[in-house]
């Protein structure tokens, strides 16, 4: 199945409850609740709507947000960072279990060696990226030696990876979930070095041209910064992740730039089970894995929230018996990740069902969760 534009109603989803969708998201944009918005919702191959709001980048006299603009994915990189290394999985490179520092032997500390790859895929590892901020500091004051970076990896993240490499464990790996972003470098390294190719390169090839994503890079080509949405907020530093360095650093953590509509045959492809038209990505049964709960029984806390099943999959959100952030209307099925800024891709296999939201969101009010629930609302049968 590939997807195609038609009328809601052949989707079995409601054209008015569409309509009105696409009003709300387009109110929130008019109030600034989300200065810019692209979205695309589909249901069984069909694409219900496909829309853009709001101006490219705050300057006055902006050029209109297109359908086809470039979004920073923040953390939304994740997933795709976890397909490259399944796609190692499926060709016989490493397992799963293996220690991380058995591919990255400068992976050291009391009981490091005791994390595996898959604790780095499902925030398990027992470690916490203000441990590795604090070690990274404590390098940097003694000037701790730096090897020169290999030419398929970033300089500025080659330094960032050395600098964590002793961190400390947290807790046993396996006990709690914590957001682990530095795990997720981990990850992009451990592609580089077993595949040979830059994160960059290497996703292009085994995912990015393949499915046809033509609009989705690790590092964005300069031809297309014109393209790229920009966010002028003094929080994130100034121009956030729309400046030229930011757009050249291929972090496997959330350094990938994308279009609704790349985004969406992402998405599809994993509602295929792996396939999308002719072009095979995963077999069904990764899918089956990547969209699985990983960790049950492992429990995690965020804020003041605490959740005694966090259910997470391999780079994936997966709803289970817990309720976040994500929209009320989901099966315990539904798998999906968004990223900082107001970005997310859900995937309802239930009810076929997918839909991306690409914002730039403020503080005034967090959309993501209620765009889930509108478009939900939508179906019919």
């Amino acid at each position: 199945m590939k997807l195609t534009f038609g009328r809601p109603e052949e989707a079995g989803m409601s054209a008015d409850r569409i309509r009105h969708l696409e009003k709300v998201v387009a109110g929130w944009v008019e109030n600034k609740a989300a200065p810019a918005a692209a979205m695309l919702v589909a249901r069984n191959g069909v694409i219900v709507s496909h829309e853009a709001f709001g101006p490219l980048t705050p300057e006055p006299g902006s050029p209109a947000l297109a359908k086809d603009s470039i979004f920073p994915l923040a953390s939304l990189s994740k997933p795709v960072t976890a397909t490259c290394m399944m796609t190692l999985v499926e060709d016989g490179l490493l397992e799963l279990t293996d220690s991380v520092s058995k591919y990255i032997p400068e992976f050291i500390g009391e009981g490091k060696d005791s994390i595996k790859i898959h604790h780095l895929l499902t925030h398990t590892a027992g470690m916490r990226d203000e441990d590795v901020h604090n070690h990274s500091l404590k390098e940097e004051e003694r000037q701790a030696a730096i090897p020169e970076p290999e030419a398929t990896q970033h300089p500025n993240i080659h330094k960032r990876l050395h600098r964590g490499y002793g961190a400390p464990l947290w807790k046993a790996p396996g006990t709690e979930m914590r957001y682990f972003n530095y795990g997720y470098l981990l990850l992009g390294e451990l592609i580089r070095r077993l595949s040979g190719r830059s994160l960059h390169d290497y996703a292009a090839e085994r995912i990015f041209e393949p499915l046809g994503m033509k609009d989705t890079f690790f590092v964005v080509p300069d031809d297309r910064f014109d393209r790229v949405v920009e966010r002028d907020d003094q929080h994130y530093g100034g121009k956030w992740y729309s400046s030229p360095d930011k757009m050249r650093l291929p972090s496997a953590a959330g350094g990938l730039y994308s279009t609704v509509m790349d985004l969406a045959i992402y998405g599809q492809m994993f509602l295929n089970k792996g396939v999308y038209g002719d072009t095979r990505i995963l077999s069904p049964l990764t899918v089956g894995e990547m969209v699985s709960n990983q960790i049950p029984g492992v429990p995690a806390a965020r804020n003041d929230e605490v959740y005694v099943e966090a259910s997470w999959g391999y780079g994936w959100n997966v709803r289970g018996p817990k309720r976040d952030d994500s929209g009320s209307l989901r099966t315990a099925r539904a798998f999906d990740h968004g990223g900082a800024g107001g970005v997310r891709l859900l995937v309802e296999p239930e009810y076929g069902v997918l839909w991306v939201y690409l914002s730039i969101e403020s503080t005034k009010l967090y959309t993501r969760n209620l765009f889930n629930n509108v478009v939900m609302s939508a179906i019919t049968v």
